[in-house]
Protein backbone atom coordinates (compact mmCIF):
# COMPACT_ATOMS: atom_id res chain seq x y z
CA UNK A 1 0.00 0.00 0.00
CA UNK A 2 1.29 3.41 -0.74
CA UNK A 3 2.51 5.90 1.99
CA UNK A 4 -0.91 6.61 3.58
CA UNK A 5 0.90 9.84 5.33
CA UNK A 6 0.82 11.31 1.97
CA UNK A 7 -2.02 10.09 0.26
CA UNK A 8 -4.90 12.57 0.79
CA UNK A 9 -8.31 11.60 2.33
CA UNK A 10 -6.34 8.66 4.46
CA UNK A 11 -6.72 9.43 8.13
CA UNK A 12 -3.00 9.40 8.58
CA UNK A 13 -2.51 12.51 5.89
CA UNK A 14 -5.88 14.05 7.35
CA UNK A 15 -4.63 14.17 10.67
CA UNK A 16 -0.93 15.36 9.50
CA UNK A 17 -2.85 18.30 7.29
CA UNK A 18 -5.15 19.05 10.53
CA UNK A 19 -1.64 19.42 12.77
CA UNK A 20 -0.56 21.82 9.47
CA UNK A 21 -3.35 24.51 9.68
CA UNK A 22 -2.61 24.96 13.61
CA UNK A 23 -2.05 28.96 13.55
CA UNK A 24 -5.13 29.75 11.06
CA UNK A 25 -7.93 31.98 11.99
CA UNK A 26 -11.96 31.27 12.71
CA UNK A 27 -14.52 32.34 10.76
CA UNK A 28 -18.08 30.90 11.04
CA UNK A 29 -19.59 29.73 8.21
CA UNK A 30 -16.49 28.91 6.11
CA UNK A 31 -14.90 25.88 4.53
CA UNK A 32 -11.41 27.18 3.79
CA UNK A 33 -11.73 29.82 2.64
CA UNK A 34 -8.87 32.76 1.76
CA UNK A 35 -9.62 35.48 3.95
CA UNK A 36 -10.73 38.44 1.54
CA UNK A 37 -12.87 41.63 2.22
CA UNK A 38 -15.30 40.55 -0.52
CA UNK A 39 -15.85 37.32 1.57
CA UNK A 40 -15.85 39.47 5.34
CA UNK A 41 -18.79 41.21 3.66
CA UNK A 42 -20.49 38.28 2.59
CA UNK A 43 -20.31 36.39 5.69
CA UNK A 44 -21.36 39.61 7.78
CA UNK A 45 -24.65 39.54 5.91
CA UNK A 46 -25.56 35.73 6.29
CA UNK A 47 -24.04 35.91 10.13
CA UNK A 48 -24.33 39.52 11.42
CA UNK A 49 -23.84 38.11 15.17
CA UNK A 50 -20.69 36.47 14.78
CA UNK A 51 -19.17 39.58 12.26
CA UNK A 52 -19.75 42.61 14.89
CA UNK A 53 -17.67 45.80 14.73
CA UNK A 54 -14.92 44.85 17.49
CA UNK A 55 -13.76 41.62 15.34
CA UNK A 56 -13.39 43.70 11.88
CA UNK A 57 -9.47 44.26 12.99
CA UNK A 58 -8.90 41.02 13.96
CA UNK A 59 -10.72 39.86 10.45
CA UNK A 60 -8.36 42.70 8.46
CA UNK A 61 -5.34 41.92 10.12
CA UNK A 62 -6.07 37.92 9.10
CA UNK A 63 -6.99 39.38 4.78
CA UNK A 64 -4.09 41.59 5.25
CA UNK A 65 -2.03 38.39 6.24
CA UNK A 66 -3.44 36.14 3.53
CA UNK A 67 -4.38 33.62 5.25
CA UNK A 68 -7.17 30.35 5.25
CA UNK A 69 -10.30 30.76 7.46
CA UNK A 70 -12.89 27.80 8.18
CA UNK A 71 -14.90 27.10 11.43
CA UNK A 72 -15.05 23.88 12.97
CA UNK A 73 -16.72 21.75 10.33
CA UNK A 74 -15.76 23.69 8.04
CA UNK A 75 -12.74 22.72 8.10
CA UNK A 76 -13.59 19.23 7.20
CA UNK A 77 -15.66 19.81 4.70
CA UNK A 78 -12.90 21.67 3.17
CA UNK A 79 -10.38 19.44 2.95
CA UNK A 80 -12.53 17.34 1.35
CA UNK A 81 -14.00 19.64 -1.31
CA UNK A 82 -10.55 20.44 -2.31
CA UNK A 83 -9.69 16.71 -3.29
CA UNK A 84 -8.06 16.05 0.22
CA UNK A 85 -6.81 19.57 0.87
CA UNK A 86 -4.87 20.00 -2.19
CA UNK A 87 -3.48 23.65 -2.69
CA UNK A 88 -4.62 25.24 1.11
CA UNK A 89 -1.17 25.06 2.57
CA UNK A 90 0.06 27.21 -0.95
CA UNK A 91 -2.83 29.53 -0.36
CA UNK A 92 -1.18 30.93 2.92
CA UNK A 93 0.37 33.63 2.66
CA UNK A 94 0.34 34.18 -0.95
CA UNK A 95 -1.98 35.67 -3.66
CA UNK A 96 -3.53 32.11 -4.78
CA UNK A 97 -6.94 30.89 -3.48
CA UNK A 98 -8.59 27.37 -2.47
CA UNK A 99 -10.38 25.61 -5.22
CA UNK A 100 -13.18 23.59 -4.08
CA UNK A 101 -16.12 22.09 -4.97
CA UNK A 102 -19.06 21.95 -2.29
CA UNK A 103 -20.37 18.43 -2.23
CA UNK A 104 -17.82 16.49 -3.54
CA UNK A 105 -15.44 13.91 -2.64
CA UNK A 106 -18.35 11.75 -0.60
CA UNK A 107 -18.44 15.31 1.86
CA UNK A 108 -22.07 16.40 2.24
CA UNK A 109 -22.92 20.19 3.02
CA UNK A 110 -23.64 19.26 6.63
CA UNK A 111 -23.67 21.77 10.32
CA UNK A 112 -21.27 19.75 12.65
CA UNK A 113 -24.58 18.09 14.74
CA UNK A 114 -25.88 17.10 10.69
CA UNK A 115 -22.45 15.27 9.93
CA UNK A 116 -22.69 13.44 13.46
CA UNK A 117 -26.14 12.32 12.70
CA UNK A 118 -25.12 11.35 8.59
CA UNK A 119 -22.23 9.41 9.42
CA UNK A 120 -23.90 7.50 11.71
CA UNK A 121 -26.73 7.09 9.15
CA UNK A 122 -24.07 5.89 6.45
CA UNK A 123 -22.85 3.01 8.89
CA UNK A 124 -19.65 4.74 10.46
CA UNK A 125 -18.59 3.78 13.20
CA UNK A 126 -18.73 5.76 16.77
CA UNK A 127 -19.25 5.59 20.49
CA UNK A 128 -19.14 7.59 23.80
CA UNK A 129 -15.95 9.62 24.28
CA UNK A 130 -14.29 7.12 26.75
CA UNK A 131 -14.36 3.66 24.44
CA UNK A 132 -12.20 6.48 21.57
CA UNK A 133 -10.05 3.77 19.83
CA UNK A 134 -6.04 5.42 19.57
CA UNK A 135 -6.32 5.95 15.64
CA UNK A 136 -5.83 9.30 14.28
CA UNK A 137 -7.90 10.84 11.79
CA UNK A 138 -11.15 10.49 14.25
CA UNK A 139 -13.90 13.35 14.55
CA UNK A 140 -14.33 14.40 18.29
CA UNK A 141 -17.70 16.04 19.03
CA UNK A 142 -19.95 17.77 22.07
CA UNK A 143 -23.02 19.28 20.79
CA UNK A 144 -22.31 21.89 18.36
CA UNK A 145 -19.07 21.16 18.04
CA UNK A 146 -16.24 19.23 16.44
CA UNK A 147 -12.43 18.51 16.39
CA UNK A 148 -10.06 16.34 15.32
CA UNK A 149 -8.35 13.15 17.15
CA UNK A 150 -3.94 13.55 16.27
CA UNK A 151 -2.90 10.95 18.76
CA UNK A 152 -1.28 11.03 21.63
CA UNK A 153 -4.27 12.07 23.80
CA UNK A 154 -4.44 15.32 21.47
CA UNK A 155 -7.18 17.30 19.51
CA UNK A 156 -6.81 19.69 16.66
CA UNK A 157 -9.75 21.94 16.33
CA UNK A 158 -10.77 25.45 14.72
CA UNK A 159 -11.94 26.33 18.63
CA UNK A 160 -13.44 29.83 18.08
CA UNK A 161 -12.72 33.28 16.76
CA UNK A 162 -10.67 34.05 19.89
CA UNK A 163 -8.51 30.84 19.43
CA UNK A 164 -8.45 29.87 15.67
CA UNK A 165 -7.16 26.56 14.81
CA UNK A 166 -5.39 25.12 17.92
CA UNK A 167 -4.16 21.68 19.30
CA UNK A 168 -5.66 21.15 22.73
CA UNK A 169 -6.15 18.38 25.24
CA UNK A 170 -8.64 15.69 25.08
CA UNK A 171 -8.92 15.29 28.13
CA UNK A 172 -9.41 19.19 29.10
CA UNK A 173 -12.09 19.19 26.65
CA UNK A 174 -15.83 18.65 26.21
CA UNK A 175 -15.83 16.16 23.74
CA UNK A 176 -18.69 13.36 24.25
CA UNK A 177 -18.90 10.75 21.27
CA UNK A 178 -15.92 9.92 18.54
CA UNK A 179 -17.06 9.09 15.10
CA UNK A 180 -15.49 8.03 11.42
CA UNK A 181 -15.60 10.73 8.91
CA UNK A 182 -17.48 9.40 5.99
CA UNK A 183 -15.22 10.20 3.10
CA UNK A 184 -12.05 9.54 5.38
CA UNK A 185 -10.43 6.21 5.04
CA UNK A 186 -9.54 4.67 7.78
CA UNK A 187 -7.67 1.48 6.17
CA UNK A 188 -10.45 -0.76 5.89
CA UNK A 189 -11.85 0.26 3.11
CA UNK A 190 -15.36 1.86 4.12
CA UNK A 191 -14.70 4.89 2.64
CA UNK A 192 -15.12 5.82 -0.93
CA UNK A 193 -13.54 9.16 -2.39
CA UNK A 194 -15.04 10.16 -5.75
CA UNK A 195 -13.12 11.54 -8.48
CA UNK A 196 -12.56 15.61 -7.94
CA UNK A 197 -14.93 17.46 -9.85
CA UNK A 198 -12.86 20.42 -11.87
CA UNK A 199 -14.33 23.24 -13.50
CA UNK A 200 -13.00 23.88 -16.86
CA UNK A 201 -9.91 26.47 -16.70
CA UNK A 202 -9.73 25.97 -13.02
CA UNK A 203 -6.34 24.20 -14.06
CA UNK A 204 -3.59 24.15 -16.39
CA UNK A 205 -4.48 20.93 -18.61
CA UNK A 206 -2.35 18.67 -20.49
CA UNK A 207 -1.42 15.51 -22.03
CA UNK A 208 -2.05 13.13 -19.49
CA UNK A 209 -4.40 14.44 -17.13
CA UNK A 210 -8.10 13.02 -16.37
CA UNK A 211 -11.19 14.81 -15.84
CA UNK A 212 -14.52 16.20 -15.56
CA UNK A 213 -12.94 19.38 -16.72
CA UNK A 214 -10.58 17.71 -19.87
CA UNK A 215 -14.68 16.17 -20.77
CA UNK A 216 -15.64 19.76 -21.02
CA UNK A 217 -12.62 21.26 -22.97
CA UNK A 218 -13.36 17.88 -25.68
CA UNK A 219 -17.02 18.94 -25.95
CA UNK A 220 -16.86 22.39 -26.49
CA UNK A 221 -13.98 21.59 -28.96
CA UNK A 222 -16.07 19.49 -30.80
CA UNK A 223 -18.98 21.94 -30.85
CA UNK A 224 -16.29 24.39 -32.51
CA UNK A 225 -15.61 22.01 -35.36
CA UNK A 226 -12.69 20.57 -33.88
CA UNK A 227 -13.05 16.51 -34.05
CA UNK A 228 -12.09 13.97 -31.86
CA UNK A 229 -13.09 10.76 -33.72
CA UNK A 230 -11.27 8.41 -31.77
CA UNK A 231 -11.67 9.61 -28.31
CA UNK A 232 -15.17 11.66 -28.35
CA UNK A 233 -15.07 13.84 -24.91
CA UNK A 234 -13.70 10.67 -22.62
CA UNK A 235 -12.46 12.98 -20.20
CA UNK A 236 -8.58 11.44 -20.57
CA UNK A 237 -6.15 13.90 -22.23
CA UNK A 238 -4.38 12.09 -25.15
CA UNK A 239 -2.94 12.78 -28.16
CA UNK A 240 -6.29 13.37 -30.28
CA UNK A 241 -7.05 16.35 -27.82
CA UNK A 242 -3.99 17.67 -27.56
CA UNK A 243 -3.80 18.12 -31.08
CA UNK A 244 -6.95 19.51 -31.49
CA UNK A 245 -6.26 22.04 -29.13
CA UNK A 246 -2.97 23.12 -30.83
CA UNK A 247 -5.43 23.30 -34.09
CA UNK A 248 -7.35 25.42 -31.60
CA UNK A 249 -4.61 27.01 -30.48
CA UNK A 250 -3.01 27.91 -34.19
CA UNK A 251 -6.35 29.32 -35.30
CA UNK A 252 -6.55 31.74 -32.74
CA UNK A 253 -3.19 33.24 -33.10
CA UNK A 254 -1.84 31.39 -29.63
CA UNK A 255 1.24 29.93 -28.97
CA UNK A 256 1.11 26.71 -30.60
CA UNK A 257 2.21 23.83 -27.38
CA UNK A 258 -0.78 21.62 -27.35
CA UNK A 259 -1.49 22.80 -22.71
CA UNK A 260 -5.02 24.44 -22.12
CA UNK A 261 -3.81 27.08 -19.92
CA UNK A 262 -5.45 30.51 -19.20
CA UNK A 263 -4.93 32.16 -22.38
CA UNK A 264 -6.39 28.95 -24.05
CA UNK A 265 -8.81 29.31 -21.73
CA UNK A 266 -9.90 32.81 -22.67
CA UNK A 267 -10.01 32.30 -26.42
CA UNK A 268 -11.90 29.17 -25.90
CA UNK A 269 -14.85 31.15 -23.99
CA UNK A 270 -14.73 33.85 -26.28
CA UNK A 271 -15.06 31.34 -29.17
CA UNK A 272 -18.46 29.48 -27.69
CA UNK A 273 -20.06 33.15 -26.42
CA UNK A 274 -19.53 33.80 -29.88
CA UNK A 275 -21.17 30.54 -31.55
CA UNK A 276 -23.74 31.26 -28.66
CA UNK A 277 -24.66 27.71 -28.25
CA UNK A 278 -25.61 26.81 -25.17
CA UNK A 279 -28.18 25.19 -22.87
CA UNK A 280 -29.71 28.27 -21.78
CA UNK A 281 -32.10 30.17 -23.46
CA UNK A 282 -31.34 33.60 -25.14
CA UNK A 283 -34.90 35.26 -24.30
CA UNK A 284 -35.23 38.96 -23.73
CA UNK A 285 -35.78 38.32 -19.63
CA UNK A 286 -32.22 36.97 -19.33
CA UNK A 287 -31.34 39.56 -20.93
CA UNK A 288 -32.16 42.30 -19.15
CA UNK A 289 -29.75 43.99 -17.00
CA UNK A 290 -31.12 43.53 -13.32
CA UNK A 291 -29.84 44.43 -10.06
CA UNK A 292 -28.77 41.39 -7.93
CA UNK A 293 -31.23 40.94 -4.81
CA UNK A 294 -29.30 40.42 -0.93
CA UNK A 295 -27.95 37.80 -0.44
CA UNK A 296 -29.97 34.92 1.10
CA UNK A 297 -28.54 33.52 4.46
CA UNK A 298 -30.39 30.19 4.47
CA UNK A 299 -29.34 29.15 1.10
CA UNK A 300 -25.51 28.35 0.84
CA UNK A 301 -24.89 26.28 -1.83
CA UNK A 302 -26.47 26.29 -5.54
CA UNK A 303 -26.62 22.79 -7.46
CA UNK A 304 -26.13 22.26 -11.05
CA UNK A 305 -29.47 20.72 -12.21
CA UNK A 306 -28.99 21.29 -16.15
CA UNK A 307 -26.57 18.98 -18.38
CA UNK A 308 -23.90 21.60 -19.39
CA UNK A 309 -23.94 25.06 -18.17
CA UNK A 310 -22.21 28.03 -19.08
CA UNK A 311 -21.28 30.09 -16.25
CA UNK A 312 -21.11 33.52 -17.56
CA UNK A 313 -19.68 36.98 -15.93
CA UNK A 314 -23.25 38.64 -15.76
CA UNK A 315 -26.90 37.82 -15.19
CA UNK A 316 -28.03 36.68 -18.55
CA UNK A 317 -26.93 34.88 -22.03
CA UNK A 318 -25.57 38.31 -23.44
CA UNK A 319 -22.64 38.61 -20.91
CA UNK A 320 -19.55 36.22 -21.69
CA UNK A 321 -18.98 32.69 -20.74
CA UNK A 322 -16.27 31.98 -18.48
CA UNK A 323 -16.06 28.24 -17.82
CA UNK A 324 -19.36 25.48 -18.02
CA UNK A 325 -20.25 22.76 -15.33
CA UNK A 326 -22.26 19.85 -14.93
CA UNK A 327 -25.17 18.41 -13.44
CA UNK A 328 -24.86 17.82 -9.65
CA UNK A 329 -21.47 20.44 -9.06
CA UNK A 330 -22.26 22.45 -6.21
CA UNK A 331 -20.94 25.66 -5.63
CA UNK A 332 -20.89 28.53 -2.76
CA UNK A 333 -24.23 31.12 -3.39
CA UNK A 334 -23.90 34.81 -3.27
CA UNK A 335 -26.89 36.04 -3.98
CA UNK A 336 -30.02 35.37 -6.87
CA UNK A 337 -31.05 38.20 -9.12
CA UNK A 338 -34.69 39.11 -9.76
CA UNK A 339 -34.89 37.19 -13.27
CA UNK A 340 -33.92 34.01 -11.76
CA UNK A 341 -29.72 34.01 -12.37
CA UNK A 342 -27.63 32.70 -9.10
CA UNK A 343 -24.47 34.42 -8.48
CA UNK A 344 -21.43 31.04 -7.26
CA UNK A 345 -18.17 31.53 -6.24
CA UNK A 346 -16.36 29.92 -9.09
CA UNK A 347 -12.37 29.56 -9.32
CA UNK A 348 -11.92 32.47 -6.95
CA UNK A 349 -14.51 34.44 -8.58
CA UNK A 350 -18.03 35.44 -8.68
CA UNK A 351 -19.83 34.63 -11.62
CA UNK A 352 -23.24 33.93 -12.68
CA UNK A 353 -25.59 30.58 -13.71
CA UNK A 354 -29.20 30.35 -15.04
CA UNK A 355 -31.83 29.89 -12.54
CA UNK A 356 -33.15 27.35 -15.38
CA UNK A 357 -30.22 25.30 -14.91
CA UNK A 358 -29.59 25.35 -11.11
CA UNK A 359 -31.43 25.10 -7.87
CA UNK A 360 -30.86 26.46 -4.21
CA UNK A 361 -29.67 23.98 -1.41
Amino acid sequence: MADRLHTPFTNEHFAAWCLSMIGQPYWFGTTLHKCTESLLIRKGKQYPSHYGSSRMSRYRQDIADKKVCADCMGAAKGYAWSGGGQGVKDAIGTDRNVEKVSGSNGCPDRSSNGMFSYAKSQGCEWGTIDSLPEQVGLAVRFDGHVGYYVGNGEVVEWKGFNYGCVKTQLQSGKWTHWYKLPFIDYGEGAAHVPATEYTLGSRLLKKGIEGSDVKALQELLMQLGYALPGCGADGEFGSETEAAVKAFQKDEGLEVDGKYGEKSHVALMDAISDEEAGTEDNDEEADAPVEPEEPKPLSTTVTITGGSVYVRVGNGTKYRAITTVRAGMTFEHVATARNGWNAIVINGQVAWVSGKYSKLL
